[in-house]
């Protein structure tokens, strides 16, 4: 009985040394297949949220066809759908509207996706286009701006009705400038061009983008991306900076919109 009492002993022993190892085995092996997994579930999300900006891309050129401009960003306020002032430049942009206003000044030059106008989806309880990593918090929206320019005398000629049809393409390529895309590496938060950073174009009409997922703006790349200006930062991640950006073309818009008949 002593025996038997002994050998039970050991067996009951080593029972709790083999699940204490397998449960330190079964550790191991979920931190070592979990961060991959992380990294994958962030890869997955980087490329939906990539999708989702060529959509919306897609989406402005097919509403410049149809409307002969290109949409306004929506505000905070305006659920989803473009914005307006009431009044023209210079004069103070006035009150909000949420429909269509003749001068084609937005309220907000750089505002969010107008996925309601856009006839885009899935959207928030508030109208909004989200990213992919949506938690349901405003800063998730995806972010759209739009060129804020006077050609020819023709104000706002890219979001005026027919406004480049009424300055005529060339003069509309001929203007230097409309939004800036630099490349990242800033050394400071620019406000009218890229500084010393490496310009990619300063003809870009339309910009749309997600702040990935760290929405901080610790970086100067990052930070040039949240405080509304003609100035943005696209481009490799970087240390505080994985902002997804692109941009849409003159001369993209400008065949589209000829191939619709919106210009000569």
């Amino acid at each position: 009985m002593k025996h038997l009492r002994n050998f039970a002993k050991q067996t009951q022993g080593f029972s709790l040394l083999e699940v204490a190892i397998v449960m330190v085995i079964m550790a191991i092996l979920i931190t070592a297949i979990g961060i991959p997994l992380a990294t994958q579930l962030d890869q997955q999300k980087t490329k939906d949220t990539e999708k989702q900006l060529e959509l919306i891309k897609e989406a402005i050129y097919g509403f410049a066809m149809a409307n002969g401009r290109l949409p306004c960003p929506a505000s905070a306020d305006s659920a989803g759908r473009e914005s307006f002032c009431s009044a023209d430049s210079p004069a103070a942009c006035g009150t909000e509207l949420v429909v269509y206003s003749a001068n084609g000044r937005c309220f907000a030059s750089d505002g969010f996706v107008p996925s309601a106008t856009l006839g885009l989806a899935p959207v928030d309880a508030n109208g909004f286009m989200l990213d992919g990593w949506a938690d349901g918090s405003a800063v998730r929206r995806l972010r759209y701006a739009a060129a804020s320019k006077t050609v020819a005398t023709i104000t706002n000629v890219l979001t005026r009705s027919d406004g480049i049809k009424s300055a005529t393409m060339a003069s509309v390529t001929g203007t230097a400038d409309y939004l800036y895309l630099c490349a990242p590496g800033l050394a400071a938060v620019p406000t009218t061009n890229c500084g010393t950073a490496q310009e990619l174009t300063r003809l870009a009409p339309f910009v749309i983008y997600s702040l990935g997922k760290d929405v901080s703006n610790t970086s100067s790349d990052s930070a040039n991306n949240q405080n509304n200006d003609i100035v943005f930062t696209s481009g490799g991640q970087t240390a505080g900076f994985d902002d997804l950006v692109t941009w849409g073309s003159l001369n993209t818009l400008f065949a589209r919109m000829v191939q619709a008949g919106k210009l000569p």
